[in-house]
């Protein structure tokens, strides 16, 4: 994808934003369902007499959220960001079905900022249980039972793959006590993990490759928020795998990659997802970004 590709998704975002929230109608809100909490410390201007706006597969927009898009100097919230990325993993779905011959759009996963939040600074990783939870409700990819000969003979070279959309936010490298005080997260950026596993007969290991790609739009402001995040992310593909990959939670492949830079102290959110829709829609045959586009 060219710069200009990208410029042009950039430019398109706050349309495309603004006219999903003011056409979409809201579904009824029954009095059990939950009501899904910011955890990020910037969203903490929900009030009572905040209305709900629009539940779009579970991603909710009130509308203190739509105001954002009014205001030329503020920045995105969670729920914006999570509202598009629930988007984009609808589009991406209702492409698959139109066009047979599309690589299956399952092995992709755009993650909650809130989930993302939560495992940060919540989730504790010596706790199988939350890890493991997070590994299943994330489908990663499992590893082949290598002393299962005829399995392996089934499906030889049989590649599993998925991508991570993964939204950063700087307040992701603070420690639990700073990320209580309301306020502390003031910029996004994106990372893209790119995970692959294969397994041969005749091998006795699998073959697996586990890269971070980061994306700043302020170049290197989130960096240690993504190193942060990339090295959690990879504790919990590894509680799974253990040490039978012959990789480990600090052994992290993080590129930090060529990103347009905004001109302005708000604009990061849009720049973030601009990246996401690009990746997301790039043709999955080409070669994921590299060394080479590291800046």
């Amino acid at each position: 994808l060219s710069l200009y590709t990208l410029h042009i998704i950039l430019c398109t975002i706050p349309i495309i934003l603004t006219s999903q929230f003011s056409s979409s109608i809201p579904q009824t809100i029954t009095n059990d369902q939950r009501t899904r909490h910011n955890i990020v410390a910037m969203d903490n201007y929900t009030k009572p007499s905040n209305p709900l706006l629009i539940n779009y597969h579970d991603a909710l927009i009130y509308e203190s959220d739509l105001s954002l898009l009014d205001n030329p100097s503020a920045w995105l919230n969670s729920d914006c960001i999570h509202f598009r990325l629930t988007r984009l993993s609808v589009m991406q779905k209702l492409l698959k079905n139109r066009d047979a011959g599309r690589e299956d759009s399952n092995s992709d996963l755009f993650l909650d900022p809130s989930v993302v939040s939560f495992l940060m600074h919540q989730c504790d990783e010596e706790d199988e249980d939350e890890m493991s939870d997070l590994r299943r409700a994330w489908e990663l990819p499992q590893p082949t039972d290598v002393k299962n000969e005829s399995a392996i003979q089934s499906k030889p070279n049989e590649i599993q793959k998925k991508r991570l959309f993964v939204p950063i936010n700087d307040q992701y490298a603070s420690s639990r006590k700073s990320f209580v005080i309301p306020g502390g997260g003031s910029h996004w950026s994106f990372l893209f993990w790119d995970i692959s596993i294969c397994q041969s007969s005749g091998t006795e290991s699998n073959m697996v490759t586990s890269k971070f790609f980061h994306f700043d739009s302020s170049n290197g402001y989130n960096s240690r928020a993504a190193k942060t995040t990339s090295k959690k992310l990879q504790k919990v593909l590894l509680s799974f795998w253990g040490n039978a990959i012959g990789i480990s939670s600090d052994d992290i492949n993080l590129v930090e990659c060529k990103t347009p830079q905004q001109t302005n102290g708000c604009d990061c959110g849009l720049f973030a997802l601009g990246v996401a829709q690009a990746l997301a829609f790039a043709d999955k045959s080409s070669e994921t970004p590299d060394a080479s586009d590291s800046g």
